[in-house]
């Protein structure tokens, strides 16, 4: 058109620049980063890559996508739209936190907000395509100089909730079988013992009519019967002790301890405030376990003559600390430790009940001891 101005030309060049930049966008058919400059926004090809950078994204099974400096949806690959349940060119163009449930909108505008000083990621509701929900970690990263473009990786923890929820009631239905247990050698099997220990001592009253060798046997039988007692009532009480249930966790510490000092000849220093009231049931659990694990594993692996508890509330926190003063743990050992699903099957299981209760746990080893650490939001717990 012979009477346009070489600014409405400029400005049309711009829109089919814009548009072209756009469709390719949503058809993947770029390896580039989107910088918005003061012009609007400019495509970056990464030519010459061995690698290109949509290929990389798009073979990822985690959800990735690029948003502007006002968090607009402006490229995404194809495990979101998957995740998503929707159509990859229908996500463009949207922001990110309309895809979110409403409660955690302002989280993500937060996230985003933080994420233009340090990489961020959180836990949000990702609202699919068919009305329903699934939790999903949200990772924030700056991909421009100029910090106007995000890159966001969308980690679906639907798996892993499943996973952790499986894993809370197995814990469930071991405490309730280890209880059960507990419960029947102490009532059926205790009660045997009881009745051959009175037999015994009815036969061992008439040793004086049995010659020596005889005797001598009804004498050992009485002690072996009573050793047998004591035997089934200990297992019984680590299964599950009583006093837990009936006195409350400061009690139960303090016997367990008692008796593993008693057997181990480890001097153990416990401290425990005389105020401590009663916690939740699941919570005064996990920390006895906690406890029972960490002096087993003192005992078998790290050669401490010692031993020290320590058990406190702070405010909201429930603060457990177990150390020794052993050859501490190798540093092989301490690798697996923070990998999940490896380390050995107590401290997963520790760690397990720490995360179902919304707690923390850290090991710190050196050549001159450990200490384990664990902190329980006590209201949480309740809750």
């Amino acid at each position: 058109m012979n009477g346009d101005t070489p600014q409405f030309l400029h400005t049309t060049q711009l829109m089919e620049e814009a548009e072209e930049t756009l469709r390719a966008i949503r058809q993947g058919t770029v390896d580039a980063f989107v910088i918005q400059e003061a012009e609007g926004h400019r495509v970056y090809t990464l030519e010459g890559s061995d690698l290109p950078y949509s290929t990389l994204v798009e073979k990822m099974q985690q959800g990735a996508a690029m948003l502007d400096g006002k968090g607009c949806i402006v490229y995404c690959n194809l495990s979101l739209a998957q995740l998503l349940g929707v159509p990859r060119e229908t996500i463009v163009g949207q922001y990110l936190q309309d895809l979110l449930a409403p409660a955690d909108q302002a989280a993500c505008r937060r996230l985003l907000q933080e994420a233009q000083t340090a990489s961020t990621e959180g836990e949000m509701s990702l609202r699919l395509a068919d009305g329903n929900a699934i939790s999903a970690n949200f990772s924030f990263t700056v991909l421009s100089r100029d910090r106007s473009a995000t890159g966001v990786l969308v980690t679906d923890l639907t798996m892993q909730k499943q996973q952790m929820e499986f894993a809370s009631r197995l814990q469930h239905v071991q405490d309730e079988e280890r209880k059960r247990i507990a419960r029947d050698l102490h009532d059926s099997v205790g009660q045997l013992l009881a009745a051959i220990g009175m037999n015994v001592a009815l036969v061992q009253s008439q040793s004086h009519k049995l010659d020596a060798e005889a005797a001598r046997a009804v004498a050992d039988n009485a002690k072996l019967v009573e050793r047998a007692s004591v035997e089934i009532r200990t297992i019984s009480h680590l299964l599950h002790p009583p006093l837990l249930d009936v006195a409350g966790l400061a009690s139960a510490i303090r016997w367990y301890v008692d008796g593993f000092s008693e057997r181990s000849h480890i001097k153990v220093d416990l401290s425990i405030p005389d105020d401590l009231g009663r916690m939740p049931a699941e919570m005064e659990i996990a920390i006895f376990r906690m406890i029972q694990e960490c002096l087993t594993n003192i005992h078998r692996h790290s050669g401490s003559a010692t031993a020290a508890i320590s058990l406190k509330q702070e405010g909201t926190l429930a603060i457990v600390e177990v150390r020794d003063r052993g050859k501490g743990i190798p540093l092989d050992k301490q690798q697996e430790f923070t990998e999940l699903g490896r380390g050995g099957v107590g401290l997963n299981g520790m760690r397990e009940r720490l995360r179902q209760l919304g707690g923390t746990l850290e090991i710190r080893s050196k050549e001159t001891g450990t200490v384990v650490t664990a902190m329980f939001p006590v209201k949480e717990a309740a809750a």
